[in-house]
C-alpha cells in the first residue's frame, strides 16, 4: 500500500466520524424538565396528597393518597413550549419576580404560562393556559403547580354531539 492510499485511507475514516453534536438551546423556560424533575423528586421522598377530583356536579375526596406523580402532572409536562418549530412563537414578558410567555399564533395549544420566582430565583408559582378548538371539540385547562403545596387542574371540554363536561382536580401535597 503506498503512502497516498495510507493518507487518503486515514481522510476517509477521519472524515466519517460524527460531528460534535451542539445542545439545543432552549428559548423558554424548561416546563417539561421541570415537571419531570418535580414528578421524580415527589416520588422518590413519597409525597402523598389530599386530593379532590370533581366531574361536573360529582365530587369525591381522598386523603393521604399514595399519588403516580408522572402521570399527575402530566398536563403540566405536556405543556412544554421548547420545541424547535415554535422557537419564535411567545411573546416573553419579564420582571424580576415575573416570567410571562403569550402565545403569539392563537392555534397553538399552550396559550400563556405564568411564573413566579422568589428572591433566589426559585419558582414558586407556574400558571399555565391551555385551549384547543376545532369544529368538533373544543378544550381549555387551567393549570396552577405551587411547588411543595397545591396542584390544581380545571379543565373543560365541550365534544360535539357528546355536550359538555368539566373536571376540577385539586392536590394538596403533604409534607
Amino acid at each position: 500500500m503506498g503512502s497516498r492510499t495510507l493518507i487518503l485511507l486515514l481522510i476517509l475514516i477521519t472524515s466519517c466520524r460524527k460531528p460534535d453534536e451542539k445542545p439545543i438551546i432552549k428559548r423558554y423556560t424548561d416546563i417539561k424538565g421541570f415537571f419531570e424533575g418535580e414528578a421524580l423528586r415527589l416520588s422518590r421522598t413519597g409525597v402523598l396528597a389530599d386530593k379532590s377530583v370533581r366531574q361536573n356536579e360529582v365530587s369525591e375526596t381522598k386523603n393521604g393518597l399514595k399519588v403516580n406523580w408522572q402521570n399527575e402532572l402530566a398536563l403540566f409536562t405536556g405543556s412544554d413550549i421548547n420545541k424547535p418549530a415554535w422557537r419564535d412563537s411567545y411573546r416573553i414578558t419579564k420582571d424580576s419576580s415575573m416570567i410571562i410567555y403569550l402565545a403569539i399564533d392563537t392555534n397553538l395549544r399552550t396559550r400563556s404560562i405564568r411564573l413566579k420566582k422568589n428572591a433566589e430565583g426559585r419558582l414558586i408559582l407556574i400558571q399555565i393556559h391551555n385551549r384547543t378548538q376545532n369544529q368538533l371539540y373544543e378544550s381549555s385547562e387551567d393549570l396552577t403547580y405551587i411547588p411543595d403545596s397545591i396542584y390544581l387542574i380545571d379543565k373543560s371540554q365541550k365534544v360535539l354531539l357528546l355536550g359538555k363536561n368539566r373536571y376540577q382536580i385539586r392536590g394538596k401535597l403533604l409534607k
